[in-house]
């Protein structure tokens, strides 16, 4: 019987090829959409899901309430880490992770004579029990003792290729700006699946590092802290117990810096919420964190590709049922026949719905080639590396596809076309339902809201985007090269800057700890503002004299840090931090702050603040302005790694290559055994919203793929109802009507549809890209504009689509309309 249904089945599809051709074409292209999206979300959603008892390993974060703003960090005070294993019984095991330790350079003495040196940006540091909380392969060494004796180091497998080739690298000695370290072992490379990334692990053994770990801190954060409970252990009810841990050991220690009472301090709009994030959601937390070890994924971002997914198989399912019904009445007369010869309803529902899964398994296999050929330009555009491995677990779920996607299609259609009454369809009276019409009508409607919604949110997108890009920032980031590792040139620093500014190719040089926009380079400090008791934690960043010039900064009164004078006691402040500090006339007014020696001495500290810039974006635009203090590196005297970070170079237009040429010869001259490396500063803003620009292009690959999926049904549905009116129009010809008339008449009612659909995206689409537009401090305004042009552009592409059958229609001769008359 089955071999009977799909002979049948096959012998339809090949004689009406258009439409066999407009559904597989259609399902083909949404499944492949939808096979590239579930790679996609497949991926994103298996991060960390490869760590054994990774279900029982959580990190500890916080939410640092500050009396006018809130900051996320993924760091905390290390300090922690031993009280919780201390109190808390549930708690099994801790581990510290300090870093990464970006543009490290690391050296490797081949002979007497010859020295390897290496820039790395992903050295780390960890406790012994790291092994017990990611179980990554050793290739060489023992996880027992990698890291338990100090200055040892374990590396990653392409490390050990890059510095050592086919060489046994155990034993070897590493030397440069992490001190020397013995490798005690090789580990196989993490996965891209991780939020953890590490090329070197160092023993955190050493006295250096348990003097700094064993030293009280509560209060300033410096270390990824995880944590392995005990299998009875329950984390929400281990976060009720944290409150009272900050209480415990934090509140002496504000007490004791400040000066201040625990509950005032509170009082003020202060507070430290520490949370626990389960190993495999690191990734995908949509919560804004500051110093994470990767840059995170947004679970949002997995919600709403999954749902355009889902909404492009829905649009091509809706293609199927809306030219299946309107096949309707040439399919009427099949269907009495075979019921006047003894077949059953529910026959002819099991042979449609053979039909239906039977152009769904074509269009399965068609869209399996697609994403394979695509694959490598969708790794491009989500800048991943999916691969399309064949499984069972694939096969069966691609089979489920086939089955689910034309179960959902031809149900309906199968159901329609087997309840007709044969008597009426064989007597020829058969002329469609008027129920099935208005389905039609409100599946299109459905489609084009789906694309119409798809396309404004990539127009908003792409809005804030260039928004973002164009925004005035409050400083100039145009021609500005910011040379890394600064501190590297250490005394010869201010001379190699005279040098650099002598240049014909530049304009100006100065340095600076900080690259502004970016915040990880931006810490945190405590002042007491004179006539206050209020003590206040701002941001801060460090410069030299001529920095401020350089970029551009507007002075608001006072001055700029100069040559001229000594400035080390002396601050500049953002109109926000004198806001908050509540000075009415700032220049000239004392900030206190307090430092505590190792010996537990405590130095008061004035600086006069002798400036105030108006507010700049010094971090990203998802972040509102806050209080900022700017330190002239005077202050730091020999701390260069502190005060200068980056020599920031502003270059004349058109000479960047000569000017780069240049700067790097006299910086292997200053500094021969350091790598040179550089970026251009709006280049390093513009990689901050890497993930929001890949976001956009997502959405404008699968809205143009749903609107192309919508046409293609809708110019096999306007061709149908073009050949039902064919001796209409014969007729309206021969009474006078031009081919205007007639592709007006046949286009009003596919018009209608679009704009009814329009009405109704309209309010959808603006509720989901303002909850979107939530997650950016600064954000454009939702006007009318993206939603007018959303819908003229779905309107044009259904005029183009049933333009062609209109005129197609128009133009043929009248009397060939009516000969059968």
């Amino acid at each position: 019987m089955l071999k009977n249904y799909i002979k049948t089945a096959f012998r339809s599809l090949i004689k009406q090829k258009v439409y066999t051709g407009i559904n597989v074409l259609g399902l083909a292209v949404s499944i492949t959409a939808c096979l590239l999206i579930v790679f996609y979300v497949k991926f994103e959603l298996s991060y960390d899901k490869f760590f054994p008892e990774g279900d029982r390993i959580y990190k500890m974060v916080l939410e640092r309430k500050y009396p006018n703003h809130v900051t996320h960090y993924s760091i905390i005070p290390h300090s922690f880490a031993k009280a919780l294993q201390q109190d808390f019984p549930e708690v099994e095991s801790t581990l510290h992770l300090f870093g990464p330790n970006k543009n490290s350079v690391i050296t490797y003495k081949v002979s007497a004579t010859e020295i390897k040196s290496f820039e790395e940006d992903y050295f780390m540091q960890a406790d012994s029990t790291f092994f017990d909380f990611f179980d990554i392969e050793l290739i060489k060494g023992d996880k027992k003792t990698a890291l338990a004796l100090a200055n040892q180091v374990i590396i990653s497998e392409k490390v050990a290729e890059k510095y050592f080739g086919k060489e046994d690298p155990l034993g070897k000695i590493l030397g440069g700006d992490e001190g020397e370290n013995k490798i005690s072992g090789v580990f196989k490379n993490l996965p891209d699946n991780s939020h953890l990334k590490f090329d070197f692990i160092g023993s955190l053994a050493g006295p250096q590092f348990q003097r700094f770990i064993n030293q009280e801190n509560y209060t300033s954060f410096d270390s990824h802290t995880y944590i392995k409970l005990k299998p009875s252990g329950n984390p929400k009810i281990l976060e009720t117990k944290f409150p009272k841990m900050v209480d415990t050991y934090a509140a002496a220690r504000i007490e004791h810096d400040l000066g201040k009472s625990w509950e005032d301090y509170k009082r003020a709009g202060n507070g430290y919420v520490y949370t626990l994030q389960p190993l495999t959601s690191i990734h995908l937390d949509p919560t804004n964190l500051e110093w994470t070890i990767t840059p995170s994924g947004n679970i949002k971002y997995v919600y709403i590709l999954s749902f355009i997914a889902l909404l492009i198989v829905v649009i091509a399912c809706i293609n199927f049922m809306n030219l299946a019904t309107a096949r309707s009445a040439e399919r009427a007369r099949e269907v009495g026949v075979r019921k006047v010869m003894g077949s059953f309803r529910s026959q002819l529902v099991l042979q449609f719905l053979t039909e239906a899964v039977l152009l769904s398994l074509i269009g399965t296999i068609i869209a399996i080639a697609g994403a394979y050929l695509l694959l490598p330009s969708f790794n491009e555009l989500v800048e991943k590396q999916l691969q399309l491995a064949f499984s069972m677990d694939l096969i069966f779920g691609l089979l489920a596809i086939a089955l689910l996607v034309g179960l959902l299609a031809g149900l309906y259609p199968a159901f329609v076309l087997s309840g007709y009454n044969p008597v009426v369809v064989i007597k020829g009276n058969f002329s469609g339902s008027s129920k099935g019409s208005w389905l039609r009508n409100g599946l299109v409607i459905f489609q084009f809201m789906i694309s119409i919604v798809l396309i404004v949110g990539t127009i908003v997108v792409g809005q804030q985007m260039s928004f973002m890009q164009n925004k005035k920032l409050g400083f100039d980031k145009d021609q500005l090269l910011m040379v890394k590792r600064a501190f590297a040139l250490e005394k010869k620093m201010d001379t190699f800057i005279d040098v650099v500014r002598g240049f014909s190719e530049v304009r100006a040089a100065g340095s600076t700890s900080a690259m502004v926009g970016n915040r990880d380079d931006v810490n945190g400090e405590t002042f007491q503002p004179e006539g206050s008791s209020e003590i206040l934690t701002v941001k801060a960043i460090r410069i030299d004299d001529d920095f401020s010039d350089l970029i551009g900064f507007e002075l608001k009164e006072g001055r700029f840090f100069a040559r001229e004078t000594n400035d080390s006691l002396n601050v500049i402040l953002n109109e926000t931090a004198v806001k908050t500090m509540g000075l009415a006339d700032p220049v000239g007014r004392k900030l206190m702050q307090s430092d505590e020696n190792n010996d537990g001495v405590i130095t008061k500290r004035y600086y006069t603040v002798i400036g105030v810039v108006k507010d700049f974006h010094f971090q990203s635009l998802r972040d509102e302005i806050t209080p900022l203090v700017i330190f002239n590196k005077e202050n730091f005297g020999r701390q260069l790694g502190v005060a200068s970070r980056y020599i920031a170079v502003k270059l004349k237009p058109n000479q960047f290559k000569e000017a780069i040429s240049k700067i790097e010869s006299k910086w292997r001259e200053f500094v021969p055994d350091q790598p040179f490396k550089y970026e251009f500063l709006d280049d390093n803003l513009n990689h901050g919203y890497a993930e929001e620009q890949r976001s956009g292009k997502i959405f404008a690959v699968f809205s143009s793929l749903a609107i192309i999926i919508a046409c293609v049904g809708l110019f096999g549905l306007s061709a149908y109802t073009a050949s039902l009116r064919t001796k209409e129009i014969g007729i309206r010809k021969i009474l006078g009507s031009s081919v205007s008339n007639v592709v007006v008449l046949l286009s009003k009612d596919f018009t209608k549809l679009v704009l009814i659909a329009f009405l109704i995206a309209v309010p959808i689409s603006w509720w989901m890209m303002d909850a979107w537009l939530k997650d950016f401090a600064y954000r454009i305004d939702l006007g009318v504009g993206s939603f007018i042009i959303a819908g003229v552009l779905a309107l044009s592409v259904a005029w183009l689509t049933v333009s062609y059958q209109s005129i197609k229609a128009a133009i043929v001769n009248p009397v060939k309309s009516l000969k059968s008359e």
